[in-house]
Parts: structure tokens; C-alpha cells; sequence
């Protein structure tokens, strides 16, 4: 018998395979393995997405918006300690590098400040701790930037704490300190110049005032998640909080946002009447806040979305109106600089016609003329924060219930005591933003809450960003309107 080779034998082997019809069936069993397996990895990418968008659903997406410094971020914060999680120590740690950073600049902007105040120092000694600030920061290093400064070795010193401490004991520094509505000067200046001596331990640890007041300029968006009970029944409700920059430079981005939007959260610096823009040294804070909240109120991505306003900084109003600002005189600077860039050619013709009808609301209702009532005086002294409120973040359940016990008897002692200019400066800015939003919708709906056929709701509340009890009310309230909005948009009843 022939012996056949391996060759041969394969060569037989396929031209068979070739009669019978199973040529390629090993190249087409290789390319369907294949498919099935691209196809199981397509079906897995989609049942993710679906899960991801259903997941997505539950959440209330809410935008917060609002000029640059006006306590969005530290609105955010609390919104986090009240409903989410507590800080960690390694969070809280974090802080340490910005809040000594805080402590420097506000320093360095005082003593630039008194050089354009011609305000002497009281001592040689006194000039020499201000000349070794100065030559750490970018007055005298220009080169320098904000991350050099971070992170110098300086701010870390016992000469820096030392410098700081003494400085702020000058009669020179107090005096420039009074003035600071003419420069820019950080809200948290004083609270962290009060607190140095415990800031320079080596063992210490920021408290949750002091994260809340620590002032890091936002320039991203940042998201926030957080879940809360709605009326204390029933399942949580589950909150997705948009915050983005406030400055000039930054609200390009806030348009990439409006998509999806249940509500607007608007925070407004009602104690910023006395000062102008950081980003614009020539344009008052109040009045661009002003100009913000009309632009927010009529762009047509919004127009359905409700815009809850907080009225923050109420504590720093009262400081500044009880050290002698004078608001009306403010407000009559606010109208002329509206009515000159209503004719400015330099702005564009949308916000000439923005400051055109801002110049006529303020024509309109003069503050002299305006006059508050009981019920005015017991909606503002019932957002105001009681003395050292919060301020103890061990607080025990007994320290708690004192606490609140003290806020009220506080507040009764508010009712009677508190500077009747305080509460008309508050309460006749939120009668113009009233006014801003009558002027648009042209239709008035009620006192303090205005809804249009399109399930619109404006709502305004006197806040303190850094007082958690007040935060506290404030977001409960606005919870439960933010979720019976929620709940008529998508067709469900509603009791």
C-alpha cells in the first residue's frame, strides 16, 4: 500500500470539505466568536447608560448662580454639612495652606490700602513686620503668583503669625480696616485676624466656621449631591447642586448648564452696596448684582425654571450700617452710574437697556420715601443669626437645645433692639428685585411668592451663609417648594 504524506493528506482534506460546503467554516466560526462577542459588549455599554440616565432621573438638579463673591460656594458648603457628610479631618486639614493664605492677602491689602489713604503706622516696629509682609507678596514680586504664595514657607512661620498678630493691633491697620469698602478686602479678614494665635498651632485643625469662611475663588463647576427627606415622610429626595463662578470671566460656562434645570438658586451680596466689582474697580457690586439677576430672570433657557433668591450677608449689612455707611447715599451713586451706562456706547445695546430699566425702577421708588412695616422687622429678625451662633462644632445635645434656646431669646431681643436702617436697606433691596421681576413678567402675583402659568415660583429669604441654622431653615423651605415644582412639571398631583 502507498504511503500518502501529510500534505497530500490536508489537500484531500479540504478539496472534500469543498464538495461538502464547509470551506471557511473555521475562519467564519473565528469571525462570529467575534461578533458575539462585540455584540455582548455593546449590549453591556447600553444597559449602563440606561442605568446611569435612570439613576439620573431621581436627581433634582439645581443651578446656583449669582455674582462673583457673593457666598455661593459657602451656601454649598453648608448645604453639604446640613444633608451630607461631616467634613473628615484630612478635608478640614486641606484648608489649612488657604485660610493662612486668606490671613496674607488681607493683610497685604490693608497696608497697600493705607498707603493710598496716606495712613501713617504707629511705630518703627510696626513698619518693619508690614515691609517683611510686603516683600513676601506680589506688590513687591510681581513674578511671584497666587500658587508661589500658597505655598510659601512664610505663611508657615512663627515671624508671620508674630507680624500678623501685632499688625492688627495698629491703630494705623483699624483705621484702614473701618475704610475697607473703598479696596478689596476678603468678608473673612477680621475673623481670621481674631483668630491667629490658635490658626499658628501645630496641632490645629480648621473648624467648620472656619472651612465656611475660607475664601478659595471658584473657577469650575462643581457638583454637588446630596439626598433629604421631603417634609420628614416618605422616601428622600435626591438633590444635584450646580455651583460655577460668579466673576465676569467664569458665566460664559453657566449656559452649559441650563439644560434640565427644576430651579435657580440666586444669591445676591446685599451687603456689598458700598463697593465695586473685583474684576471692575469702576462698576458697583449691588448694581451688577442687579444687572446679573435680570439677565437670569429673562434668558429663555430659564424661563420656566423657578429662581429662589437669597439675600446674603445679612450679618456683614448690619456691621457696616451700624459702623456708619450711609446706604441712601449709596443708592443714589448706584442710580446715576445706571443711568450713565444705559447711554455708555461702550457697552453693548442689550445691557444699555438693562441699565436703562434699572435706572427707572430706582427713579421709580426712591429709598427716602420707602417705608418698611411689623411684618417686614420679623422677617429679617427672625433670619438673623444669633450671637456665636455655630460657632462650636462639638456642641452637645444639651449645648444644642441651649443654643436654640438663646436664638430665640435672641430674636425677641432682635425685634426690639435692631436698627430700623438694617431692616429697611434688606427689605427695600428685595422690594427692587420685586420690581426687576414686575417689570418682566409684567404681572404681580403676591407678596412673597410669584408663580406664572408655566409653574414659575420666585421665592426670597434673608440669609447668613455661615450660620447653619439659618441655612438650615432656609433650604427646608425651599426644599419642599423646589419638589411640589418638580412634581407639577412632570404631571403628578400635588397636595
Amino acid at each position: 500500500m502507498p504511503t500518502v504524506s501529510t500534505s497530500t493528506m490536508l489537500k484531500q482534506c479540504r478539496r472534500l470539505k469543498a464538495k461538502l460546503g464547509l470551506a471557511g467554516k473555521e475562519t467564519n466560526t473565528s469571525e462570529a466568536a467575534v461578533a458575539r462577542a462585540a455584540k455582548i459588549r455593546s449590549a453591556k455599554i447600553d444597559r449602563k447608560i440606561r442605568s446611569d440616565w435612570k439613576n439620573e432621573q431621581k436627581y433634582i438638579k439645581l443651578l446656583l448662580l449669582g455674582p462673583g463673591e457673593a457666598g455661593k460656594s459657602t451656601l454649598i458648603k453648608q448645604m453639604q454639612l446640613i444633608h451630607g457628610e461631616a467634613l473628615d479631618l484630612q478635608e478640614k486639614c486641606a484648608r489649612i495652606p488657604y485660610i493662612r493664605q486668606n490671613i496674607f492677602d488681607s493683610m497685604v491689602a490693608i497696608l497697600v490700602a493705607m498707603v493710598e489713604f496716606d495712613i501713617p503706622l504707629s511705630s518703627p516696629a510696626a513698619k518693619e513686620r508690614a515691609q517683611r509682609v510686603l516683600s513676601n507678596s506680589q506688590v513687591c514680586n510681581p513674578s511671584l503668583t497666587s500658587k508661589d504664595i500658597l505655598n510659601s514657607r512664610f505663611l508657615s512661620s512663627p515671624e508671620f503669625f508674630d507680624d500678623i498678630t501685632n499688625l492688627w493691633q495698629d491703630d494705623g491697620v483699624k483705621m484702614a480696616y473701618s475704610r475697607s469698602n473703598e479696596y478689596q478686602l476678603l468678608d473673612c479678614a477680621a475673623y481670621f485676624f481674631e483668630r491667629v494665635e490658635i490658626i499658628r498651632q501645630e496641632e490645629y485643625i480648621p473648624t467648620e466656621q472656619d472651612v465656611l469662611r475660607c475664601r478659595v475663588m471658584t473657577t469650575s463647576i462643581t457638583e454637588t449631591r446630596f439626598s433629604a427627606s421631603h417634609e420628614n415622610r416618605g422616601q428622600p429626595v435626591h438633590f444635584k447642586v450646580l455651583d460655577v463662578g460668579g466673576q465676569r470671566g467664569e458665566r460664559r460656562k453657566w449656559i452649559t448648564l441650563f439644560d434640565k434645570v427644576t430651579a435657580v438658586l440666586f444669591v445676591q451680596d446685599i451687603s456689598s452696596f458700598d463697593q465695586t466689582l473685583r474684576e471692575d474697580s469702576q462698576t458697583n457690586r449691588l448694581l451688577e448684582s442687579l444687572k446679573v439677576f435680570y439677565q437670569v430672570i429673562t434668558t429663555k433657557y430659564l424661563r420656566s425654571v423657578s429662581i429662589l433668591t437669597f439675600m446674603n450677608k445679612i450679618d456683614i449689612l448690619k456691621e457696616k450700617i451700624e459702623r456708619g455707611a450711609n446706604f441712601s447715599a449709596a443708592l443714589q451713586k448706584i442710580k446715576d452710574e445706571a443711568h450713565e451706562n444705559s447711554t455708555n456706547p461702550s457697552h453693548s445695546e442689550y445691557d444699555r437697556q438693562i441699565y436703562q430699566r434699572l435706572h427707572e425702577i430706582l427713579a421709580e421708588n426712591p429709598y427716602d420715601s420707602f417705608e418698611i412695616t411689623d411684618q417686614d422687622r420679623k422677617n429679617f429678625c427672625e433670619a438673623f443669626p444669633a450671637p456665636d451662633s455655630d460657632h462650636n462644632d462639638n456642641q452637645s445635645s444639651l449645648g444644642r437645645k441651649l443654643s436654640k434656646l438663646t436664638k430665640k431669646i435672641s430674636n425677641t431681643s432682635l425685634y426690639s433692639e435692631m436698627n430700623d436702617e438694617v431692616i429697611k436697606a434688606a427689605t427695600y433691596m428685595k422690594y427692587l428685585l420685586k420690581q426687576i421681576i414686575d417689570k418682566v413678567e409684567k404681572k404681580h402675583h403676591g407678596t412673597l411668592h410669584y408663580c406664572d402659568s408655566e409653574f414659575r415660583c420666585y421665592e426670597f429669604h434673608y440669609t447668613c451663609a455661615v450660620d447653619k441654622s439659618n441655612i438650615k431653615k432656609v433650604i427646608d423651605g425651599c426644599k419642599n417648594i423646589i419638589v411640589k415644582d418638580y412634581l407639577m412639571r412632570i404631571g403628578l398631583p400635588v397636595s
